[in-house]
C-alpha cells in the first residue's frame, strides 16, 4: 500500500504557507474550475432537498471553497481543517460570502465537537487520499459521532471504467494508485459498517465522472 496516501501524510499536506495559497486558488481555473462548477451544483442539489439542516460541518474546509455553497439560506457553517496555514483563507472566504461561521483547527479522525453538534457532516475530496480502510472507518466513526442526522462525503469511483483511466493516465505518465482504492460496493460497506445507510448516491457529471456524492443518514 502507498504509504503516502494515510492520515499522516494528509495531516501535513498543507501545513505551509505557500502550499495553502496555491491550493486557495486551485479550482479558480481552467480544468478545475470545471470540476468545481460540477461539484458546487451537486452540493446545492443535495442540501436543498435535506429537511432541517441549520448546522453544518465542512471537514477538511481546506480554503473554504463550499463555504457560501454550505451557509447558504443562513445555515451557520462550522468549517474544520488540521492546516491553520489554510484556515485563514477559509476565515476570509466564509467572511466575504457573508456566511455565520466558526472555524476551528481539527482532525478528521478526531474532531474537537461533541456528540451530535451538527445536523449535517460534509466531507469533500478527503476519502480517497486515504487508502488504508481501518483509517477510513475511523473517519466514518467521527463523522458519524458528531451529526445528528445527516453526511455528506464524496467518493471516486475509479473502478468503473478503470481501464480507460489507467490508459489516459499513462498517456500523461502517471499511474495512479486505483489499485487501493474501494470499489462501490466496499465503500458502501464500510458507511454501513460506521452506523450510516445510503440515502442517495449523486453523481458529479456524466456516468465516466469518477466522483460521486454519498448522502448518508444515521441508523
Amino acid at each position: 500500500m502507498d504509504k503516502t496516501r494515510n492520515l499522516q501524510s494528509y495531516r501535513s499536506r498543507l501545513q505551509d504557507k505557500a502550499a495553502a495559497a496555491k491550493y486557495s486558488d486551485r479550482f479558480e481555473s481552467g480544468s478545475r474550475k470545471r470540476v468545481d462548477q460540477r461539484e458546487q451544483k451537486a452540493v446545492k442539489q443535495i442540501f436543498s432537498a435535506l429537511p432541517d439542516v441549520k448546522v453544518v460541518l465542512d471537514v477538511p474546509c481546506g480554503a473554504g471553497r463550499f463555504a457560501a455553497t454550505l451557509g447558504a439560506g443562513g445555515r451557520k457553517l462550522i468549517a474544520i481543517d488540521v492546516a491553520e496555514e489554510v484556515l485563514e483563507h477559509a476565515r476570509e472566504r466564509a467572511k466575504k460570502a457573508g456566511v455565520k461561521a466558526e472555524v476551528l483547527q481539527g482532525d478528521a479522525s478526531k474532531l474537537p465537537l461533541s456528540n451530535q453538534a451538527v445536523d449535517c457532516a460534509f466531507s469533500n475530496r478527503l476519502l480517497h487520499h486515504i487508502l488504508d480502510r481501518k483509517e477510513r472507518l475511523k473517519i466514518f466513526a467521527e463523522l458519524h459521532r458528531v451529526t445528528r442526522r445527516f453526511a455528506v462525503v464524496s467518493f471516486f469511483d475509479y473502478h468503473s471504467f478503470g481501464f480507460v483511466r489507467k490508459f489516459l493516465k499513462a498517456i500523461k505518465g502517471r499511474k495512479p494508485p486505483y489499485e487501493g482504492q474501494p470499489t462501490f460496493e466496499q465503500f458502501t460497506a464500510e458507511v454501513n459498517e460506521a452506523g450510516f445507510n445510503v440515502r442517495q448516491v449523486v453523481p458529479t457529471g456524466a456516468p465516466w465522472i469518477a466522483q460521486k456524492y454519498f448522502v448518508l443518514e444515521r441508523r
